[in-house]
């Protein structure tokens, strides 16, 4: 059982919390060409560096909290699910929020991205 909710993790973190760690930090950057991703990273170049590292550290903050809010949404709304391979995750863990977190939490096991404990 297990396994199936660290593999839920490991989906979560390298494919939600990474990739949106990365994305956004491309956009602040200038390595992503899109219009808007230029016009934010216009407004983040005009910032001295103590506001561009504390936009930096911010990041993956607002990424964790809404992955975090998610989870709590599915604890606390029994009639929606998490099904990976015909096993609901909601029952299998004791607090899908708090599988994130801890030095054997999801965040620690499988991220590649920077993290910070707040």
């Amino acid at each position: 059982m297990d396994d199936v909710l660290s593999y839920f993790g490991e989906k979560l973190i390298n494919e939600v919390r990474d990739r949106t760690i990365r994305r956004f930090d491309m956009r602040i950057t200038g390595k992503m060409r899109d219009e808007n991703s230029q016009k934010l990273f216009k407004e983040v170049s005009e910032l001295d560096e103590n506001c561009i590292r504390l936009i930096s550290r911010i990041i993956p903050q607002v990424v964790d909290l809404s992955i975090h809010n998610m989870l709590c949404m599915f604890e606390e709304n029994p009639e929606m699910e998490i099904q990976v391979e015909n096993e609901c995750i909601n029952k299998i863990s004791d607090g899908l929020a708090g599988e994130l977190y801890t030095e054997d939490g999801w965040i620690q096991r499988f991220s590649n991205q920077r993290y910070e404990e707040i």
